[in-house]
């Protein structure tokens, strides 16, 4: 099986895809998508109801998509940013949000935990990075609206505290989250899988969905179709593939490059002594950690959106693994000419309004889009929500206000492409504002 999709996949040696689907097959619930949210939901179904039978369909193999391609942070960030959270939703919503993600956050821990998942998961906390005037205003005032929220667990560090904890020149100060954690994010997708299958889900691997009868509740492939009493889209940025959806998200990519090994003298002039992830306070930011062998793994700088929504051509884009490559090196130029190993990319669900949606079209048809990259704990966690909505009980988090909740339509192409292209443009445009503010101001100190 081709595992060239990222450096993740590839590290798990071969993997050999589960039969496909062929013939004709009856469930009583059909999951299409064996990435984060669908096999936790499929794990949940069957947790709550061994009885229960569960069939997922993926139209590669399991965790081929965004969950076996992320950079592998546990992070309790919801859309983009609190302020824009704020802003549209108010400061109650924005709590809520933060008390659904640091819960999802803590569950994923727990699950790991409960199964005994070998995925290098490390809990050291994250940064959030200001490099400049634009990027300190922003970040001083997403955390002046955190602690004014009450949220617990954030910490604000000046210059010298930010670069005693990872040592780069850029840095101006940092908001510090301790709840965040890295890990292995393929060897969590294929552990779910196995997980799913030991409590009874079949999972079809190489079973790309070709059409769903909502009415009949019929899920068709090239091979097969599968009958259920009720289905789950669990496709996020896939979920352009499907006219029900096409209109609730479009497909963002993102891409990472990775560097060689570093060496423990490159580490230590890094002061990169505990394994924290980072990212920093741009509108299009960067994320970076190290991997678990001490390679320098860092993605975003862009979020670009090809005209058409293609899904499977866009893996590689040089230009941006040459933008990412100079960013490590700006950002670390202390490690002088570093070499890099592996570039890759793939599409996240981006919804109109920038935030997650959970919802149901027709009866008993339910979805789940928009994680905006910051999906390994909160897709994992909606599984539980979707397993609580299926079997129609009610907790926290089915009254968690991205349930059901009107989500904007983005129009058909071509004025998708010119939506999307403005709002681009609108937050790159801002992002240039402070670095050339902070140009400005090392010039004149030169």
């Amino acid at each position: 099986m081709d595992t060239n999709k990222s450096y993740w996949l590839e590290s798990l040696g071969d993997i050999t895809p589960r039969a496909p689907l062929s013939g004709s097959v009856e469930t009583d619930i059909c999951i299409i998508g064996a990435g984060f949210t669908g096999l936790s939901t499929a794990i949940h179904l069957k947790e709550k109801d061994p009885n229960i039978d569960v069939t997922v369909v993926e139209k590669g193999i399991s965790g081929i998509g965004a969950s076996g391609r992320n950079a592998g942070f546990s992070m309790r960030l919801f859309g983009v940013t609190m302020d824009l959270t704020k802003l549209r939703h108010g400061g109650k919503k924005t709590k809520a949000a933060d008390d659904y993600m640091l819960d999802a956050v803590d569950y994923l821990e727990k699950m790991i935990e409960k199964y005994d998942i070998d995925c290098d998961y490390e809990q050291h906390g994250m940064m959030t990075i200001a490099s400049n005037p634009q990027e300190l205003k922003s970040l001083k005032k997403e955390y002046d609206i955190a602690t004014g929220l009450g949220m617990k667990h954030f910490k604000w560090l000046d210059e010298k505290e930010t670069r005693e904890l990872v040592n780069s020149p850029t840095y101006l100060a940092a908001r510090f989250d301790e709840t965040c954690a890295l890990l292995h994010p393929a060897k969590l997708a294929r552990s779910l899988a196995q997980i799913a299958e030991k409590l009874g889900v079949t999972i079809y691997e190489n079973s790309e969905v070709t059409h769903v009868n909502h009415r009949e509740k019929v899920v068709e492939t090239k091979d097969g179709k599968i009958s259920a009493h009720k289905i789950v889209y669990a496709t996020n940025a896939y979920s352009s593939d499907f006219k029900k959806l096409k209109s609730k998200q479009v497909p963002i990519y993102t891409y990472i490059t990775l560097t060689e090994r570093l060496t423990d003298k490159q580490i230590k002039s890094l002061n990169w002594d505990r394994r924290i992830g980072i990212e920093d306070a741009r509108n299009f930011l960067h994320y970076y950690r190290l991997t678990p062998d001490n390679r320098i793994l860092l993605g975003g700088s862009e979020a670009l959106y090809y005209y058409g929504s293609p899904l499977e051509q866009k893996d590689k884009n040089d230009d941006m693994n040459k933008i990412l490559q100079n960013q490590v090196k700006t950002i670390f130029p202390q490690l002088g000419d570093i070499k890099f190993t592996h570039h890759w990319g793939g599409p996240i669900s981006a919804s109109l309004d920038l935030i997650p949606a959970i919802g149901r079209i027709g009866d008993d048809i339910w979805y789940s889009l928009g994680c905006m990259g910051h999906g390994v704990s909160l897709s994992n966690y909606n599984g539980l929500t979707l397993t609580e909505l299926l079997n129609d009980e009610t907790s926290k988090r089915t009254e968690f206000f991205a349930v059901n909740r009107r989500v904007l339509p983005i129009p058909p192409e071509p004025l998708k492409y010119v939506t999307i292209s403005g709002i681009r443009a609108f937050l790159r445009m801002d992002d240039k504002k402070g670095v050339k503010q902070q140009e400005k101001l090392d010039q004149q100190k030169s």
